[in-house]
């Protein structure tokens, strides 16, 4: 096994001309450099340097040796340099993976905001409410919904959302408004994933009364925003965040059911994958939560 470390104490101490001068550049004292070089002599069985009083020279295999090696140490600080500046400056390509019923929301203007302050940087977004793995498909940013419980990752929280179950006029038209929670629990239900991609109970709440049914689930989607999508056409009911159907509910073409019962909120969640993060999982983060923190 090499000593990756005598190697580069060996080039810095050949460029560097002395070993004081190698000592002070590593951080070292003299006594140490000189003792890494004899040992990595030791490990080749042949020396490297000749050592008088006034210089240092390389021997023959020391400059074969050199010019073998000291692209190792130039790697290193460009490696480290590249590291710096994806630290430092806000490049590359961001992937993130965010709830489907954010597509809709002025959260897309953050994502403009991002290209348009930082020219470096790409935007590679995925829209899905089933769960990602945010070190497996390689995600920087989620944008997660309900309780987060990997502890790999660093979860900051959002805003809690308030849902309603809504239908739209027209359907409600030929349907007529349900009366209670039975008929409720009877009308055309628009399912879709939730995180353990099954179907889900309603689950309710007055006052101190509390509630549970299962719906009767006619039609099955891929996402919330395909449920709304359904919905705006007529084609059943389904529960929705308030914020992304308020326009729809103030105008009366959405039509909100029960509205004494109360659905849980459900909070969001900004995840990442570390604490310590490049400069555009930094900026990008920053600007979410500034959006969720100026939302009412």
């Amino acid at each position: 096994m090499y000593d990756y470390k005598a190697i580069l104490v060996f080039v810095t101490v050949v460029e560097q001309g002395a070993m004081q001068a190698a000592a002070e550049k590593l951080s070292m004292t003299p006594s140490a450099v000189t003792q890494t070089i004899k040992k990595l002599e030791n490990h080749l069985k042949i020396k490297l340097l000749n050592r008088t009083t006034r210089k240092l020279s390389l021997t023959d295999a020391g400059n074969i040796f050199y010019q073998h090696i000291a692209h190792i140490q130039h790697s290193a600080e460009n490696a480290v340099r590249s590291i710096e500046a994806l630290r430092s400056e806000p490049v590359g390509e961001l992937k993130i993976a965010s709830v489907s019923g954010l597509i809709d929301s002025f959260l897309i203007r953050t994502f403009k905001n991002i290209l348009d302050n930082h020219p470096e940087i790409r935007l590679n977004i995925t829209f899905e409410d089933t769960p990602v793995d945010i070190s497996e498909q390689k995600f920087n940013i989620l944008l997660r919904s309900g309780n987060i419980t990997d502890d790999r990752t660093v979860a900051r929280h959002l805003h809690n959302f308030e849902w309603a179950i809504v239908a739209h006029h027209d359907y409600i038209k030929h349907h007529g408004l349900p009366k209670n929670l039975s008929e409720l629990e009877k009308l055309d239900w628009i399912s879709y994933p939730d995180k353990e991609k099954k179907k889900s109970p309603i689950l309710l709440s007055r006052g101190r009364d509390t509630a549970t049914f299962m719906p009767y689930y006619r039609i099955t989607c891929n996402s919330l925003n395909a449920a709304k999508g359904l919905l705006l056409n007529g084609l059943g009911i389904t529960k929705l965040p308030i914020k992304y159907i308020r326009d729809q509910l103030e105008s009366g073409k959405l039509i909100s059911l029960c509205s004494d019962w109360k659905l849980p909120k459900t909070p969001l969640y900004l995840v990442t994958p570390q604490r310590i993060q490049s400069e555009k999982v930094r900026v990008a983060s920053q600007l979410i939560i500034d959006y969720f923190r100026n939302l009412t």
